[in-house]
């Protein structure tokens, strides 16, 4: 694991990534990547690019050893993975609920055969001064470990060892809800969880409430926890723990991490409050499943958002043998993981460990993320295909009560776009002034010894507009409350939708609506103005919001498989047991409060279904969910959420219980049909096989329809479906199918999509996606399967030779065809000045592996106006292999030395702007590097699922001018896991005003669809002393084809044209 998990917050808590991008080690390399130089302090550089050696991949055994490892100092943590398959693996598909290959006996075999190759590599490690740390041998075979760096690649030398990886950090994310989601009717129907298993990864579990059968007094969780973290009593069971519904668990992580050591004890006691709330939900007396049996574990910290790495591999091993006797007969029944990290990778080996619980026969449920509408954020491991991905609904009662802005007329209207907090609920509302107090933090709220934010006015007898940051928003209500304020309007100082925000302390609150920057900026305005501005805010005024999204919800696809993530929906924002309060319960929600739903649910099915596979349950779950769910009622009327936000739909267990028909794809084994992303110039067909599963004692004929899920999208007739219009199932059997899609390609829609801008736009994705739902329907049941397709309208531009002779006269005409291009193929003209060779397959990374390589094609540069009569300059790279987003996990740094004495000046990168799944949006940077000074300049000009990335920066910022002779280096970084460099292209020398050769004639248009263009080359004079290292032209090809999105041509000058 290569770095911090999240633990998914009740939605409304901040998510912060560590510095320098998802999941970066603070390991010292020769190149560091600029997003983590970006953070550094005034006046601190990088370590000079000088040296590619430290880039070459070696041969042999060093070339399972992380990157990140490579130029590492002083002891580092490790996960040694080792040859031989993990016992969950070794059991077999679905043993846990048809039984596994293996005997009691063969599985300790299987373990004590492991173990004694685990010894051997130990005993070698020891004599190295190394010190073991953990054994997994269930989930997965390795060895986590501490050891010197230096003594990295002799232990990739030691026999059986497969891969070596640093050890980071993963970090975090009823009385309504349970009657909603049809649990309160399985459990009238004798269905309550009783003899399941459930195992909640997260904070630990306050077991001594009384939701979980506890005491349910104060007393009894101080006797449980002690007075503070350093107390001994949370270190040991003292015979509080287990207890008759918390059976069992395990510290995993201690009281002190991350500010300490890891101190793992026996005793999973809650503080942090989260872990509490899910398992409450899941299992407590008025959860979900009241029949289930916790296991608490505690994988995360009680004092931060971030969840260990060690402890989650650990865990997962724990859950597959929870009294440690090497026989996984005892395995869980459900896994609930409420955290994640976004823009899920499946090289992530948490998620490889999820999918190995899974093949044995365990449920495993994973929040999709509070990340929001943006395309491909949804996080891991919930992407994982085996796992339940869960996205957030709204609950029953949720309203949006817009805000009333009665005066001035300038800003007068009713505005929809709002949102509350559970702990300052619109009872009575308001009607007044507002005055804007600023940030608004009290004393010690933003750190202890602290002073209060200076109030700009006087909020007593006012509505109180405060800035968010800085501070718990409860906090400030509750200064603003204590102030005399009616009320209060919480504005965002970003752009999006407003979100809530969890309780954070105080004891006094007004009511509270948080509203969009735009609209706090405009009121902000007219009071600076010396304005007033009246509002008002009414409980009787307001929409519903059941059978919708909620905002902050994560979208799809998944990143690395091009699938339908998330799987299902759940309402989120259940008021569950609060942690150290005997009896007390709060609001808990954000997509950690839907996961929880839904383990509930998959553990209700297990008792009614015991024998059933994961698969079949989760199949259950999705082939029964509610298919009408919205994006927002009150902001867009009517419109249905897309299939990858909400896939099979939201959660209904009764329903699932009722089924006697289940619907898969055979090929995937999951319960949606994902036809992935293609671009597309010719027409297409693609297939899926579809199993039905018909559970009753008789055979049965159903009827197959399709729907789209947009009337929009049938009308264009783009996509049609094809399936037989019924299919025979005999008693207590299967049979398939074959459903088909047609793709025209002269019909879809102009891709408008791209990475920078509208990197971030869910609803751009919206109108060039399509989608719908698979029905089955017979006389008893009705299943369905959603169904989605990403087809990009795709240009085929191409040319005919890749070598170009220029005649005597320094000319020469290449002919661009587009012949079988569905689109006019636009074409960006750039001076070749560097190319690499592929990195050989054997070095890339596969599931689980923790790291990536980005692998450098082709680098290019030209002149470019930027507006003002300014000129700038842009880079192009082509890589092999394509991103689904431009966002991770590539970061390109583009090293400048803009006088050419052999130091770099300035540079410019590319990184999601806002920081790590923040905004969607890639934009380029540019660094000095002299000052550390760090200056956002442009988008990023690339697309989703592609290889190219165009990096621009203004040459004055550069210290150039378009006159100016430098060189510049392309460095190609891992930014998700490992911050460590993958590849290079070193040393080119250019003159952006003077470069060796050019290329025009391609109409801005681009090469008319079913045409060709000429494009002339020519040579400058000089060119080739002020630009060496040209050795052609880079075409960059917009709405290229998989494999043909670049082209780089190499151009050679006739032997008597002067250069």
């Amino acid at each position: 694991m290569g770095g911090e998990q999240k633990l998914f917050p009740s939605r409304n808590q901040p998510i912060i990534s560590n510095t320098g991008g998802h999941m970066r080690n603070c390991f010292r390399l020769c190149l560091v990547p600029l997003l983590a130089t970006a953070a550094l302090s005034l006046g601190a550089e990088p370590s000079p690019v000088v040296d590619v050696s430290n880039l070459a991949l070696p041969a042999g055994a060093a070339a399972l050893v992380d990157s990140r490892l490579k130029q590492a100092v002083g002891e580092v943590e490790i996960v040694v993975r080792l040859g031989d398959v993990p016992l969950a693996v070794a059991q077999g598909e679905g043993a846990k609920r048809s039984g596994g290959r293996l005997t009691r006996v063969q599985q300790r075999e299987h373990v004590s055969q492991l173990s004694h190759k685990h010894d051997e590599l130990m005993q070698a490690v020891r004599a190295m001064d190394g010190h073991e740390i953990a054994r997994l041998t269930k989930a997965l075979n390795a060895v986590i470990m501490s050891v010197d760096a230096s003594r990295v690649s002799a232990i990739a030398g030691l026999p059986n060892v497969v891969s070596i990886r640093p050890v980071g950090v993963y970090q975090l994310d009823l009385s309504e809800t349970v009657p909603y989601i049809g649990a309160q009717a399985v459990q009238g129907a004798g269905f309550k969880g009783d003899g399941v298993t459930v195992a909640v990864l997260d904070t630990g579990i306050d077991y001594t409430h009384k939701e979980f059968g506890g005491p349910g007094t104060v007393d009894a969780y101080e006797a449980a926890y002690g007075a503070d973290s350093s107390d001994p009593k949370n270190t040991t069971a003292d015979g509080l723990f287990p207890t008759a519904k918390v059976i069992g668990g395990f510290d995993f992580v201690g009281e002190v991490w991350p500010d300490g050591d890891l101190a793992p004890d026996p005793d999973p006691i809650d503080f942090n409050g989260h872990g509490t709330h899910v398992a409450d939900i899941i299992g407590g007396a008025k959860g979900v499943a009241p029949g289930v049996k916790l296991y608490a574990v505690k994988v995360c910290s009680s004092t931060a958002s971030s969840c260990n790495g060690v402890a989650l591999l650990q865990a997962m091993d724990f859950i597959l043998d929870p009294n440690g006797d090497d026989d996984i007969s005892d395995a869980v029944d459900v896994v609930n993981l409420s955290l994640g990290s976004a823009y899920g990778q499946r090289e992530d080996d948490l998620s490889e460990a999820t999918a190995n619980a899974v093949r044995l026969g365990v449920v495993v449920v994973a929040a999709a993320g509070n990340e929001a509408n943006h395309p491909y954020i949804v996080s891991s491991p919930s992407t994982t295909p085996e796992v339940i991905s869960v996205a957030q609904t709204q609950v029953p009662s949720a309203k949006r009560f817009p805000l009333v802005i009665n005066s001035p007329a300038e800003i007068a209207g009713h505005y929809l776009n709002t949102e509350t907090v559970g702990w300052a609920p619109i009872v009575s509302g308001f009607t007044g002034e507002i005055v804007f107090v600023g940030r608004g933090c009290p004393a010690d709220a933003v750190k202890p010894g602290d002073p209060e934010d200076p109030y700009l006015a006087n909020p007593a007898g006012k509505v109180a507009l405060i800035d968010r940051g800085g501070c718990a928003v409860s906090l400030k209500v509750d200064r603003a409350a204590k102030a005399g304020a009616i009320g209060v309007l919480l504005g965002l100082v970003a752009p999006g939708d407003p979100i809530s925000f969890a309780f954070g302390g105080g004891d006094t609150f007004a009511e509270t609506l948080v509203i969009t920057k735009d609209v706090a900026d405009s009121i902000k305005t007219q009071l600076v103005n010396s304005i007033t501005v009246k509002v008002a805010l009414s409980p009787t005024v307001f929409v519903p919001l059941i059978g919708s999204m909620v905002a902050s919800s994560a979208r799809g696809p998944s990143y690395s498989y091009n699938a339908i993530k998330p799987d299902i929906g759940a309402p989120g924002a259940s008021v569950s047991a609060e942690v150290g309060t005997g009896d007390g319960a709060t609001a808990f929600g954000g997509t950690s409060g839907a996961t929880p739903m839904v383990a509930g649910s998959a553990a209700l099915l297990i008792q009614a279904y015991p024998k059933r596979a994961a698969m079949e349950i989760k199949t259950l779950l999705m082939n029964t969910a509610e298919r009408d769910m919205q994006i927002d009622p009150a902001l867009f009327p009517g419109v249905l959420a897309p299939i990858t936000r909400i896939a099979g739909g939201e959660v209904r267990v009764d329903k699932a219980l009722k089924s006697t028909t289940a619907a898969w794809d055979a090929d995937d084994s999951t319960g949606s049909l994902s036809f992935g992303y293609h671009a597309l110039s010719r027409d297409a067909a693609f297939s899926k096989r579809v199993t039905v599963r018909n559970y009753a004692n008789r055979s049965r004929s159903y009827a197959i329809s399709s729907q789209f899920r947009y009337t929009a999208d049938t009308a264009t007739g783009a996509v049609t479906v094809d399936a037989p219009p019924a299919v025979l199932v005999p008693a207590n059997g299967s049979a398939q199918f074959d459903f088909r899609l047609k793709v025209k390609a002269s019909k879809l829609p102009i891709w408008k999509l791209n990475g920078g801008s509208l990197g971030g736009a869910g609803s751009s994705l919206e109108g060039v996606e399509f989608d719908g739902y698979l029905t089955l329907v017979d006389s008893s049941d009705t299943v369905h399967l959603p169904w989605q397709i990403l087809p990009h309208r795709a240009a085929d531009v191409e040319v005919l030779t890749d070598n170009l002779q220029l005649d005597r006269e320094g000319r020469g005409t290449l002919i661009l065809r587009n012949n079988r291009g569905a689109v006019d193929g636009r074409v960006d003209v750039f001076s070749l000045t560097g190319t690499s060779p592929r990195i050989k397959k054997k070095f890339l990374p596969g599931p689980g592996d923790n790291f990536a390589i980005i692998d450098l094609r082709s680098v290019g540069a030209r002149l470019v106006g930027i507006g003002g009569g300014e000129f700038g300059i842009q880079f192009a790279i082509s890589t092999y292999g394509q991103r689904s987003h431009p966002n991770y996990p590539a970061e390109f740094d583009v090293f400048i030395d803009n006088n050419l004495d052999g130091e770099f000046d300035f540079a410019l990168f590319n990184s999601e702007l806002g920081g790590f799944g923040a905004s969607g949006q890639n934009v380029v940077s540019v660094v000095n590097l002299k000052d550390g000074t760090v200056t956002p300049e442009f988008f990023t000009d690339a697309d989703l699922n592609s290889a190219n990335a165009i990096l621009t920066a203004p040459l004055a910022d550069l210290g150039l001018t378009p006159d100016t002779q430098f060189s510049f280096t392309v460095v190609a970084f891992d930014n998700y896991f490992t911050g460590a460099p993958t590849d290079l292209i070193e040393g080119m020398v250019y003159t952006a005003r003077r470069p060796r050769f050019v290329g025009d004639g391609v109409p801005a248009s681009g090469v008319p669809a079913g045409g060709a263009s000429l494009l002339k080359v020519a040579g400058v004079p000089g060119g080739g002393a002020a630009s060496p290292s040209q050795t052609g032209l880079l075409l960059m090809y917009r709405d290229g084809k998989k494999g043909r999105e670049a082209e780089a041509i190499e151009v050679n000058a006739h032997s008597g044209h002067r250069k």
